[in-house]
C-alpha cells in the first residue's frame, strides 16, 4: 500500500545519530541558509500561470529512523526555501511500482528506484539527465565521486543518479579488540582471519565476526583478489566471469571461516542486535547501516569500523550500492524543471552534508565530503571510512545490465551454500556460472 506522508507537518528534528554533535548541527544550519541560494534562485523562474506552485511528488522508500527522517527534514526545508515548488513525497517500493504505473500513466515527476534502471529506459520511459546537467555548478563529474557519477549511466547518458550512497564497512567493538590484544584493525584479509581466531581463542563465547546474507558483500573480497563480476569487466560484459582463481579464493575464504565457527550469516537486524549486545566483536555492513549499529550499542562500547580489506591485487574494492533519481516521461515541462530544481538542490553541500550526518551514507560529492564538520567525522569513524571509499577508484557501482538483477539472486544462493557448505565451492561456482549465463542471456526465474 502507498503511504502518503506529510512532509510540512512532521518535526524537523528526527531521531538522528549525528544529533549529539552540537557543533555539526549549527555549521549545517548555517550551510542550509547559504546551500539554497542557487536553486532558489532557479526555482523563482517556474511560474505557472495561475501563479500557484508547481506540484511534484516523489516516489521513495525511505521511512523512520534515521533515512525517512532525514528525507522529512530536506523536504520540508527544500518546501520552505522554493516557494514556486510543493514537493510531497509517497513513500513506496518505486523500483517495482514504478514500472506497473508507466502504461497507467500515473507515474510520479521523479522517482528512486535501485540500479537496474534499463528495464525503464528501453521502453524510453525515462528522460535523461543529461540536458539538466550541461552546466551545472553541482551535478558534474569533477564533483561527483566516481562511483556515484557513473552509478545509472547508459551509452552515455544519465539516466539514474544516485541519491543514497551505500559502501560496505566492518564494525567491531573496540574493547574486545583490546581485551583479545588486537591492536588496530586489519587491512588485508589474512589480517582479518587472524584477527578472528585470536577474538575465538581470547573470548570465550564471542563470535568472531557476522556477514551479511547478501553475497554484495562477498564481492569487494572476491574483486581484491583479481576477480571481474563479468567478462568485460565489472560494469560491462554480456556473461558473468565467477567460475575463476579469484572466486574459488574468495568462497573458500569464507567457508573456512565459518567451518571454524568463527563466522555467522544473518540479516543485518540480526547482526546490529548481536553487535550491540556484545555477542559478536565485528559485523559486515554498510555505511546505511552505520547510525543503525550505533543505535543498537546504544553507547555501551565505542564502535571502530574499517573498509573491506585488501586482497592479493594489493587494493581494497567496494561495491557502490543505493537508490538514483529518475525522471519518468509524461509530465509537463514545469515540472521536470521543478524536479530538477530539487535534485540539483540535494546534491548541494548543505543537504548531502545534513544526509550523510543522520543517516550514514556517503556524500555523493566531493564539495560535500570537504564540507563535512571535522568534529563530526572525528566522532564517527564509520563516515571517514565511507568517505575515502566512495572517493576510490576501486569502489565500482553495480553493473547496469539488467539481467544482473537475477544474476544477483543467484550469487547469494550459491555463496550462501558454498560457505555453509551446502555445496562445495567448486560446484557452488559451477552452478553459479550456468545460471548466471543464462539469466544474462536473457532467461528468467521470475
Amino acid at each position: 500500500m502507498n503511504t502518503m506522508i506529510n512532509r510540512t507537518n512532521r518535526s524537523e528534528n528526527p531521531r538522528g545519530w549525528g544529533r549529539k554533535t552540537a557543533v555539526a548541527t549549527s555549521v549545517l544550519a548555517g550551510l542550509a541558509l547559504m546551500g539554497s541560494t542557487s536553486t532558489a534562485a532557479f526555482a523563482s523562474s517556474i511560474k505557472p500561470h495561475n501563479s500557484s506552485p508547481v506540484a511534484i511528488t516523489l516516489w521513495e522508500s525511505h521511512n523512520g529512523f534515521p533515512a525517512g527522517d532525514a528525507m522529512t527534514v530536506l523536504a520540508n526545508r527544500f518546501n520552505a526555501t522554493h516557494k514556486s515548488i510543493k514537493l510531497s513525497i509517497v513513500v513506496t517500493k518505486a523500483s517495482t511500482k514504478l514500472l506497473a504505473a508507466i502504461p497507467t500513466g500515473t507515474t510520479p515527476a521523479l522517482a528512486e528506484i535501485s540500479h537496474y534502471d534499463g528495464i525503464y529506459v528501453k521502453p524510453g520511459a525515462l528522460l535523461s539527465w543529461n540536458s539538466f546537467i550541461k552546466g551545472s555548478p553541482v551535478v558534474n563529474e569533477s564533483n561527483f565521486v566516481p562511483s556515484a557519477w557513473t552509478n545509472g549511466e547508459v551509452n552515455g547518458q544519465h539516466y539514474r543518479l544516485q541519491a543514497s550512497l551505500k559502501i560496505s564497512e566492518v564494525f567491531y567493538n573496540k574493547t574486545m579488540f583490546q581485551r583479545a590484544g588486537i591492536k588496530s584493525a586489519p587491512t588485508t584479509w589474512t589480517q582479518l582471519s587472524a584477527d578472528a581466531a585470536l577474538i575465538k581463542k581470547n573470548l570465550r563465547g564471542v563470535i568472531s565476526l557476522g556477514w551479511k546474507n547478501s553475497s554484495a558483500h562477498e564481492l569487494p573480497a572476491f574483486m581484491s583478489d583479481g576477480g571481474t563480476l563479468l567478462k568485460g569487466g565489472n560494469n560491462v560484459g554480456q556473461a558473468v566471469n565467477f567460475n575463476t582463481r579469484a572466486g574459488v579464493a574468495s568462497f573458500s575464504y569464507f567457508r573456512s571461516l565459518y567451518a571454524a565457527n568463527e563466522l555467522q550469516i544473518h540479516h543485518g537486524t540480526t547482526l546490529r542486535e548481536d553487535f550491540g549486545a556484545g555477542k559478536m566483536a565485528m559485523i559486515d555492513g554498510t555505511s546505511a547501516g552505520y547510525a543503525k549499529a550505533l543505535a543498537a550499542v546504544g553507547g555501551k562500547f565505542q564502535v571502530g569500523a574499517f573498509p573491506e580489506p585488501a586482497g592479493t591485487t594489493g587494493h581494497a574494492y567496494n561495491i557502490a550500492q543505493g537508490l538514483g533519481f529518475v525522471l519518468p516521461k509524461g509530465h509537463s515541462h514545469a515540472q521536470d524543471e521543478a524536479a530538477w530544481t530539487f535534485v540539483q538542490w540535494w546534491f548541494e553541500p548543505a543537504q548531502q552534508d545534513y544526509w550523510a550526518e543522520q543517516t550514514g551514507f556517503a556524500p555523493e560529492t566531493r564539495a560535500a565530503i570537504a564540507a563535512m564538520p571535522k568534529a563530526f567525522v572525528a566522532s564517527h569513524p564509520g563516515m571517514q571510512v565511507s568517505m575515502n571509499a566512495a572517493l576510490s577508484p576501486y569502489t565500482v557501482p553495480r553493473p547496469v545490465n539488467d539481467n544482473y538483477n537475477e544474476v544477483q539472486a543467484a550469487l547469494d544462493t550459491e555463496w550462501f551454500n558454498a560457505v555453509t557448505g551446502k555445496q562445495s565451492v567448486i560446484s557452488a561456482l559451477k552452478t553459479l556460472e550456468q545460471q548466471g549465463n543464462s539469466y544474462m542471456s536473457g532467461a528468467s526465474a521470475i
